[in-house]
């Protein structure tokens, strides 16, 4: 019987992608929705990796999924924080810029049409701002990488399990004679 393939590769491969998907400026509003990118990135994991099974291997079982979930959450955490040095190197401030103005359109619906106090609103542009200057220096950037090294391996774990759920082979279904 042959070894299952490696986890390494394919986590590498899909957290790459959730770097690329939660670091540019934009298309990082997919994770406003749970951490739907990095959701995917865990299903990706798991499609991949079932697709270098050969008949001869094990099948696929439920701690490989979650082993390459952690992984994968990792790998994409790691890639996140990489992807966004080098957006802020080459474009400076785009993504601070493009959050300060969605925060801004948000704070003016909330003006206009949720009846919202003008201190409260003064108060959230004033966090908004405050949490924007932050993440340029080092401690900003560390606790980045903290906080997405905790939340990435969760999310992609639940991904790579519903992937599991999703592709995993299924047992043909014996019949029981009475």
């Amino acid at each position: 019987m042959e070894e299952k393939p490696n986890k390494i590769r394919v986590a590498l491969i899909a957290g790459a992608l959730i770097g690329v998907v939660s670091g540019v400026p934009g298309l990082n509003l997919v994770n406003c929705c749970c951490c739907a990118g990095v959701v995917m990135g865990g299903l990706l994991a798991t499609y991949l990796y079932l697709k270098e099974f050969t008949p001869q291997m094990p099948s696929l079982e439920s701690s490989d999924a979650l082993i390459l979930g952690i992984f994968t959450g990792v790998a994409g955490a790691c890639s996140v924080t990489v992807v966004e040095l080098l957006i802020r190197l080459l474009f400076g401030g785009i993504g601070d810029e493009f959050a300060m103005s969605f925060m801004e359109q948000l704070i003016g619906w909330m003006e206009e049409s949720a009846n919202v106090p003008p201190e409260v609103v003064d108060e959230m542009r004033n966090q908004v701002q405050q949490s924007l200057e932050g993440s340029d220096s080092f401690f900003g950037v560390l606790s980045g990488l903290f906080i997405t090294l905790i939340l990435y391996p969760i999310f992609a774990t639940l991904g790579a399990m519903l992937g599991y759920a999703i592709f995993k082979p299924k047992q043909p279904q014996t019949t029981q004679t009475t």
